[in-house]
């Protein structure tokens, strides 16, 4: 089974390779999404969770990006710890775990589970970064004589000649890294 995830969160972390419990450095998650899917490419299920926000706001400039404002969250979100430990239990019923650059929402989630005090099931599992596999699929140009990890627009538009609408959209982006991921598989490419 493929369980593939994506978040959305407060901004950015000031520093990639802080420890993940350097909380002031690391974002919260506003919206978490994954979809499990078989080894043949059926989807069995999907969640997608706005998260209640606690002890933190969401910046207006984020908002702008994935259309989740302060007071949405408030209206529709959950408790957080809810959503994590669904999540948990359907990661340690997947194979694999797979995601658009993978290691940022493996870090943030990694963070959010520490504030909870939770385990982290994601440390062992299983990962496919379809980011980092895509590099030389895509072959776009770094500026530096070699090629840049693809965003998943520029991915799902390399391979649909599309692009797709609701991007920056966790439960939107879940998608469109599975249809990416089991079209390369199709190709062979993966």
């Amino acid at each position: 089974m493929y369980l593939f995830f994506d978040t959305e969160t407060t901004g950015l972390p000031k520093n990639y390779q802080a420890p993940l419990d350097d909380f002031s450095n690391w974002p919260r998650i506003v919206q978490i999404a994954w979809s499990l899917y078989d080894f043949h490419g059926n989807h069995w299920e999907s969640h997608n969770y706005i998260i209640k926000p606690d002890g933190f706001t969401i910046p207006e400039e984020v908002s702008k990006i994935h259309r989740i404002t302060q007071e949405r969250a408030e209206k529709e979100g959950i408790d957080l710890k809810k959503a994590l430990l669904h999540f948990d239990k359907d990661v340690r019923r997947s194979t694999y775990l797979v995601a658009h650059n993978i290691d940022f929402d493996e870090k943030i989630i990694g963070a959010e589970l520490l504030r909870l005090k939770l385990e982290n099931n994601l440390a062992n599992a299983n990962k496919i970064c379809t980011m980092k596999r895509t590099v030389d699929i895509c072959r776009l140009p770094n500026g530096r004589g070699g090629y840049k990890w693809p965003n998943l627009t520029e991915l799902y538009t390399y391979i649909f000649q599309s692009n797709f609408p609701e991007a920056h959209d966790a439960f939107f982006d879940v998608k469109a890294c599975a249809d990416c991921f089991f079209e390369l598989k199709r190709r062979n490419q993966l």
